[in-house]
C-alpha cells in the first residue's frame, strides 16, 4: 500500500551569522561559485514534526519511513505517551521531536586507525572513536598523531581526517532538504582529504569547508585542505572556489593546480601539482612479500612522498600510511590483496596526483625450494634459465640497482617476468648500467625465498 503522510510542521528558521562563506552548484557541468550566508555552528534549527495517522499506517510504518530506521522508536513512543503504539487509529498525531529528527541526519565512521576521539555535542560526551559510530551535526572529531579516520556521508561523498587535525560538523541537512544535501565542516588544524561526488544521490551534495583562514566550496571534486600554518590546497579532480576569510577575495581552483592562503601568500598566486610516482610494479596483480620493496620514480620537485595501503581502491580504509624520503618503501602487510598509492609532495606541503596499484602481500613457504639461474649477460642481451620442471612458476626480478633493509639487499627498478623450470628469457639491457638478478618459485597464494643475487657491473667505463 502506498502510505501518505501529512507534514504539519517542517519549516526550518535559519539562525543568520551574516558572515559570508562559499557553496556550489552546477549548471549544465558548469562549476558555478555562489555567496551564501553562514549558518551558525550548530545544526538549523528544526521544530517537532506532525504525522496524522492515515488508514494502514502503523507505529513502525511511521517511524521507519520518517525515521530511515527503527531505532529511536522508544524515544517518540515516550515523547506521545503511548502505552501501546500498535493501537494507532486514523486520524490520531504522532509527533516527533526536533531532537529525534537531528538523528536523520548523520555521517559514518567507515575506518578508523589509531588514536581518535569523538565528541558528541548532543550528549556532551567525548570517547574514542569506532568504526561504524554516527556523526551528527555539532559533533567534533579529533586525531592524534598516530590517528587517522574516514568519514562517509549521504550520496558517497567522504572525508579523510589526516593525523593530527580536527574536523566538525557545523551543519548537515541531507534527508530534510529537498533540493541540495548542504554539508559545512569546520577545522582548525590539520589535513582533510575529500572525495565529493556529484552523482549517483537523489540530490545534489554542495561542501563547504571552512578553517581560521579561508573557506572552501566544491561539489563533484577531490582535494586536499591543510590548514595547519595558513591553507595549502590542492586540486585532483575538478573546481575548487577558495575565499579568504574577512575579505572577499576568491579564486576558483582547477584540477592540477594549488594555491596557498596565510600571511605573505597570495591565492591568485596558482601551483602546479606534482606527477604522480611512476610504481616500479608490472603485473595487475604484483606479488609482494616480507623479501620485497615497492619503488617508484623520482618525482622531479619532490621533497617527500606519502605512501598508503588499502583493501579498497577508494583509499579510505588506509591500513599503512607513512612519509618517505626515499624513493622507496617496504610494506608490512597481512597476506591479502590491497591498493598501493603514492603521492610526491612539494616543498610548499602541496601533495601531488595520485598514482595507484593493486598488489598481492603473499607469505614465504619454507617447504618451496628457491630455484637456481642461469644468467648469461652478451652485448646488450641477457638470458636467463631457470632450474625446475616445466610445472613451476618462476619470477625472476631484473633491476639496476639494490638497497639494504635489515641486512637484506633488494633489488630496486626492477622488472618482473615469468618463466617456467627449464626455460629461459632474454631481455635487452644497457651495458653501461649495473645489473642485478634474483628469482623465486611462486604459486597461487605462496611464493618460496629469492634464490642466490646475481650481480653483473656495468662496462665500458
Amino acid at each position: 500500500m502506498n502510505l501518505s503522510t501529512r507534514r504539519l510542521l517542517t519549516a526550518r528558521a535559519a539562525r543568520a551569522a551574516r558572515v559570508p562563506v562559499l557553496a556550489a552548484c552546477v549548471a549544465a557541468g558548469v562549476f558555478v561559485p555562489v555567496v551564501v550566508t553562514a549558518q551558525s555552528d550548530s545544526q538549523q534549527e528544526v521544530q517537532d514534526l506532525r504525522i496524522t495517522v492515515q488508514s494502514g499506517d502503523t507505529f513502525s510504518d511511521i517511524v521507519t519511513r520518517e525515521m530511515k530506521s527503527y531505532d529511536a522508536w522508544g524515544e517518540i513512543a515516550r515523547y506521545n505517551k503511548l502505552e501501546s503504539p500498535d493501537d494507532l487509529k486514523p486520524g490520531d498525531v504522532i509527533i516527533i521531536p526536533a531532537q529525534v529528527l537531528r538523528l536523520r541526519n548523520y555521517a559514518t565512521v567507515i575506518f578508523v586507525k589509531g588514536t581518535a576521539v569523538h565528541h558528541n555535542s548532543a550528549k556532551g560526551t567525548k570517547g574514542n572513536i569506532s568504526k561504524g559510530d554516527k556523526i551528527y551535526a555539532g559533533d567534533l572529531i579529533e586525531t592524534a598523531e598516530d590517528g587517522f579516520v574516514s568519514v562517509s556521508f549521504n550520496g558517497g561523498s567522504s572525508v579523510n581526517i589526516q593525523p593530527d587535525s580536527t574536523m566538525k560538523i557545523n551543519v548537515l541537512e541531507c534527508i530534510d532538504r529537498e533540493d541540495a544535501c548542504q554539508i559545512k565542516l569546520r577545522s582548525e588544524k590539520g589535513a582533510l582529504g575529500l572525495d565529493v561526488k556529484s552523482s549517483g544521490f537523489e540530490k545534489p551534495t554542495v561542501f563547504i569547508i571552512d578553517s581560521p583562514y579561508a573557506s572552501a566550496a566544491v561539489r563533484g571534486t577531490s582535494f586536499d585542505f591543510d590548514i595547519n600554518d595558513g591553507n595549502a590546497l590542492g586540486v585532483t579532480e575538478g573546481t575548487v572556489q577558495i575565499q579568504l576569510n574577512g575579505s572577499g577575495l576568491r579564486n576558483d581552483i582547477e584540477i592540477g593546480k594549488g594555491v596557498l592562503a596565510g600571511e605573505g601568500k597570495s591565492i591568485n598566486d596558482l601551483i602546479d601539482l606534482l606527477a604522480d610516482p611512476a610504481f616500479k610494479l608490472n603485473d595487475d596483480i604484483t606479488r609482494v612479500s616480507s623479501q620485497d620493496v615497492i619503488n617508484w620514480d623520482p618525482v622531479s620537485g619532490a621533497v617527500n612522498y606519502l605512501i598508503a595501503y588499502d583493501t579498497n581502491e577508494s583509499m579510505q580504509s588506509v591500513v599503512t600510511s607513512l612519509t618517505e624520503t626515499k624513493t622507496f618503501n617496504k610494506p608490512d602487510l597481512p597476506a591479502g590483496d590491497y591498493y598501493v598509492s603514492g603521492r610526491a609532495v612539494d616543498s610548499n606541503g602541496l601533495r601531488g596526483f595520485v598514482s595507484k596499484k593493486r598488489i598481492r602481500s603473499i607469505a614465504i613457504d619454507p617447504q618451496l625450494e628457491s630455484p637456481e639461474l642461469d644468467v648469461q649477460l652478451v652485448g646488450a642481451e641477457m638470458t636467463v634459465i631457470a632450474s625446475g620442471s616445466p610445472s613451476d612458476n618462476i619470477e625472476v626480478k631484473i633491476g639496476n640497482s639494490v638497497t639494504t633493509v635489515d641486512g637484506i639487499e633488494y633489488v630496486l627498478g626492477e622488472e618482473m617476468m615469468q618463466v617456467k623450470g627449464g626455460d629461459s628469457i632474454t631481455v635487452s639491457i644497457d651495458p653501461a648500467q649495473p645489473w642485478y638478478v634474483q628469482g623465486r618459485k611462486v604459486t597461487s597464494n605462496r611464493v618460496s625465498s629469492y634464490g642466490l643475487l646475481y650481480i653483473f657491473e656495468k662496462s665500458g667505463g
